[in-house]
């Protein structure tokens, strides 16, 4: 997939949404449907949500999977952000 991939909706580009990982509105998700879809899989090991019981050790792995890919993004504050938020995590273990 190349970055030349624009949202018909609200103009949003796959390559500013890689560099941002944010979506500019609802249309997005069918306008770059195949990339997300290779993200979700590759961020949560699945690409539909299912309803699950997850443990504080799950939560974490998940975690750290975003935070590598906020790293790969040079996205910093997320990363700071998903840092602090898996160190709460790892704390409050029993």
């Amino acid at each position: 997939m190349d970055g030349s991939l624009v949202c018909s909706q609200c103009g949003q580009t796959l390559e500013a949404f890689k560099k941002d990982g944010l979506l500019g509105c609802a249309m997005c998700y069918p306008a770059f449907a195949v990339e997300l879809t290779r993200i979700f899989k590759r961020l949560h090991g699945a690409t539909q949500h299912c309803q699950v019981d997850v443990t504080k050790q799950d939560a974490v792995v998940a975690l750290e999977a975003q935070l590598r890919d906020a790293v790969a993004r040079e996205d910093y504050e997320a990363a700071s952000a998903l840092r602090d938020r898996i160190l709460v995590i790892k704390s409050t273990s029993s």
